[in-house]
């Protein structure tokens, strides 16, 4: 991007302004004078002016644009309407908006201008990025507008952008938009249930302002209750598991859409059990699914055309990325030389980063330490405070307990929060249904919260929802903010890249430079926002260039897929593995997956599974796959249905278990006698004999068998959350948290994944594995917890208003929503707010 020298000069002191200004609000240094001139005023709205024409020069425009109007003066009438046109011209309408309190969503109309030409431009260049659904028009950017156009071009569009630039959106309004001129049902595959919430949230928003009351949010795939029209949102997980019940699942595809498809790049490493679904759950779409349009989405990654190639077979397939935010993103990094400590700003628009030495350098505190010691927090204390009491901020924290303790830590050091009446009722909530000494209700009032894998799902969307009403100011946050979750946040602080607290033989594991980017990119977010900050408080910790201009580089990945790389890095363990019938061992780890993968293609498809393993990358031949075939078709005593069944288990291993079958004692009855006592002896069983299943799986040590068992007899016959926890055991918050992440990850999703092939052969169509995994065994409360209602809440919502309730057997959803309409207004808020994806 290249700026002739008044250009450059300008924005280098737009950018100097609004670096001394965050150095003085911090506290860091105290600067005088600090305002934009009426000369540089002049001189920048002529820089607008002249680089909004070429539409290469969008970032400085965002930038400067955003500068200007933040630090602007009441004096200067006209600024806003020429800025409005400024960013209507480049591309970015939306952000106009921001700066016109006046505008009209409904109408897309900004408010009075002073001058009749500008609203003539301003009309002209709301034309080229205006869009219709059905009968209302939304304003888009330009970027947005080209998604848009290349919709209509191509059977499969990628979709690349940063994390503010709104692609979410568009693809929402386009499913819209098909639905209504084509009807057929949407499938849209998350990574994680937080996304599940926000995105069954965002389409029941849409289908009911374009009145599509016909659809029904699905969450889950059931084969016996399948809708005509149907939204199905699922993790990779739910919709392989409709592959498992019939072979062509879902019919009449108007889009299928993969969101978040960077996870696909960790498909070739052996523990990334999701990466491997989410692609196999592609493959399986290629072969058995037509859609009208597959759309591939994911924050700056390359390759996705390649990809829709290689997955899909599609030749009329495009991509449409774009490296800019219509958001002005800068970063803030704390550097230490000697006993000097510098306050620098990173700019990819900065030939070099500047530079402002610190003279209040006693305000910083704990540099460079490993742990987060007392001095640290009181640090991070006074930096949130100085950011201001409106600022919304995201704390990155390298771990789960970490996360928990940096909130608590911080909240001692906070005055309560004032002014927000819905404070008490939520610390009252979350105590009520978790446990009263629950860390997070001590946080709240402070205006603090944690957000990791932990948190249980019914807390996760209340608090996301108290994060959006502003009611909560900061959140400390593991990775689970990266996975595409929108939370409104304008600043992100990191202290260092850093993914754990020790190292391990000698090794931390850090943030890759495409992770940081990702992470970064929550802060400012479109028509929230238009400027984010990211603050680095330990900028020695980052390795880098010297002297780059931009800390953290736009960084992109390269996506790849397949199992080709892997077979072929492996190709002649793999082939005697297969002659020998060998399984995995410890010796074998590494590719023994793609022995499994390939038995079962074999298995499964016969004499297409040749086609279908060259499809992955996979090139065994045709006489090799029919000797695999005749053994495994001549030497297999377990029916090949079972096998089918659980693709994820070797069919030799399958067959051992199916042997063995007689030995093992399930329990299949709510009310069994000793059901804590048959689980445990039936995993003990399955450890000693297939220990490789249990560590995928399960993994809890033996001597907490017995424990978790009895939490999941619990869990399943609807026992409340609050009341498991409620045993003297539970006097800390590590064992609170510990036990919820036991429940979350190790007996509602991995104790049913180990032992469903032992509950196919010996109880086929018993519901009990069902029960585990969904937390509960009533046919209301499991329809509920299916239309994504938390858990906690549909036990609450069953036992308040479902008590003399008949379910009959047809439309039991409708029922069910429609039940939940007429007692909405006499639920109480917390649990209201969780019903807004279904009524």
């Amino acid at each position: 991007m290249k700026l002739s020298e008044a250009h450059s000069q300008v924005i280098s002191e737009l950018l100097s302004i609004e670096h001394k200004a965050i150095a003085d609000k911090l506290g860091l240094v105290e600067t005088k004078g600090n305002k934009i001139d009426d000369a540089l005023m002049k001189r920048s709205v002529a820089l607008l002016d002249e680089l909004s024409r070429d539409s290469e020069n969008r970032k400085v425009v965002i930038i400067a644009a955003a500068i200007l109007w933040t630090y602007r003066e009441n004096h200067w009438e006209g600024l806003k309407d020429f800025l409005i046109v400024t960013l209507c011209r480049v591309g970015f309408p939306p952000s106009s908006i921001m700066i016109d309190s006046e505008f009209d969503q409904r109408t897309g109309r900004y408010g009075g201008t002073n001058s009749l030409i500008d609203q003539f431009a301003i009309t002209i260049h709301q034309l080229n990025h205006e869009i219709f659904v059905g009968n209302r028009k939304f304003l888009v950017t330009n970027f947005q507008k080209s998604v848009w156009d290349k919709f209509d071009m191509v059977k499969l569009l990628g979709v690349s952008a940063p994390t503010s630039a709104g692609k979410s959106f568009i693809i929402l309004l386009k499913c819209i938009d098909l639905i209504l001129k084509n009807g057929g049902s949407i499938i849209y595959i998350v990574p994680t249930l937080s996304l599940v919430a926000q995105v069954s949230a965002d389409f029941n928003s849409q289908l009911k302002a374009f009145q599509l009351t016909r659809y029904k949010i699905c969450t889950t795939y059931n084969s016996e209750d399948i809708e005509q029209d149907s939204v199905y949102i699922l993790t990779q997980e739910k919709a392989i598991s409709a592959f498992s019940q019939t072979e062509q699942p879902f019919q009449n595809v108007a889009v299928l859409v993969v969101d978040e498809i960077q996870n696909i790049e960790k498909v070739p490493f052996e523990g990334d059990q999701r990466a491997k679904t989410l692609y196999d759950t592609l493959i399986e779409f290629r072969h058995s699914t037509t859609t009208n349009l597959t759309i591939l989405s994911g924050p700056r990654v390359e390759g996705l055309k390649q990809l829709g190639v290689e997955i899909f077979d599609e030749r009329e397939v495009d991509e449409e990325k774009t490296n800019d935010s219509p958001v002005a993103s800068f970063t803030y990094a704390i550097s230490k030389k000697g006993s000097s400590y510098s306050f620098n700003q990173y700019s990819d628009v900065l030939t070099k980063p500047n530079r402002l030495t610190i003279t209040n350098s006693n305000l910083i505190k704990g540099y460079g330490g490993a742990r987060y010691q007392n001095d640290f927090i009181e640090y991070l204390s006074a930096f949130t405070n100085n950011l201001g009491e409106q600022s919304r901020n995201i704390i990155f924290s390298p771990t789960t307990s970490q996360a928990r303790n940096t909130a608590v830590q911080l909240a001692k050091l906070k005055e309560p929060t004032k002014g927000f009446h819905e404070v008490d009722s939520l610390v009252n909530y979350i105590k009520e249904t978790v446990h009263n000494d629950y860390d997070m209700c001590s946080t709240i009032p402070k205006g603090i919260v944690y957000h990791h894998g932990k948190t249980p799902s019914h807390v996760r969307a209340v608090v996301e929802h108290a994060i959006r009403n502003k009611t909560i100011s900061n959140v400390v946050c593991t990775t689970t903010l990266m996975q595409g979750v929108n939370l409104p946040a304008q600043n992100v602080i990191m202290r260092n890249p850093d993914l754990a607290i020790r190292a391990e033989k000698g090794v931390k594991p850090k943030l890759t430079d495409y992770e940081i980017a990702n992470l970064r990119g929550r802060a400012g977010r479109l028509l929230k926002d238009f400027i984010g900050r990211t603050f680095i408080l330990e900028e020695n910790s980052f390795e880098r260039a010297s002297e780059q201009a931009e800390l953290f580089p736009e960084a992109e990945k390269m996506l790849r897929s397949g199992y080709g790389e892997k077979y072929n890095q492996f190709k002649k363990e793999i082939q005697k593995g297969l002659s020998e019938n060998v399984v995995q061992n410890d010796n074998n780890k590494e590719y023994a997956f793609l022995m499994t993968y390939i038995r079962q293609n074999i298995l499964r498809h016969k004499e297409n599974s040749f086609q279908r393993l060259m499809t992955v990358g996979i090139d065994i031949g045709e006489d090799r796959l029919q000797e695999i075939y005749d053994y495994l078709q001549n030497q297999l005593s377990i029916p090949h249905d079972l096998c089918y069944k659980n693709r994820y288990w070797d069919p030799l291993d399958l067959d051992a278990l199916y042997q063995r079958r007689n030995l093992y004692n399930i329990p299949t009855a709510i009310n069994e006698i000793n059901t804590e006592q048959k689980l445990t002896t039936l995993l003990t069983q399955i450890l000693n004999e297939f220990p490789q299943y249990y560590q995928r799986y399960f993994n809890v040590a033996e001597g907490l068998l017995y424990s978790a068992c009895i939490t999941a007899k619990e869990w399943m016959k609807e026992t409340p959350l609050k009341q498991i926890l409620s045993t003297a055991y539970f006097d800390n918050s590590n064992k609170i948290d510990d036990r919820i992440a036991l429940i979350q990850r190790d007996i509602s999703y991995g104790l049913p994944m180990l032992l469903k092939p032992i509950y196919d052969i010996k109880a086929s169509g018993n519901m009990f594995l069902r029960f585990i995994e969904i937390g509960a065994y009533m046919p209301i409360t499991r329809k509920m917890i299916e239309l994504n209602i938390p858990r906690e809440t549909a036990i609450s919502l069953n036992n308040q208003y479902f008590r003399n309730f008949n379910l009959s057997d047809i439309n039991q959803q409708n029922q069910i929503i429609n039940r939940l309409r007429e007692v909405k207004d006499d639920v109480d808020y917390w649990r209201r707010i969780q019903l807004e994806a279904v009524v």
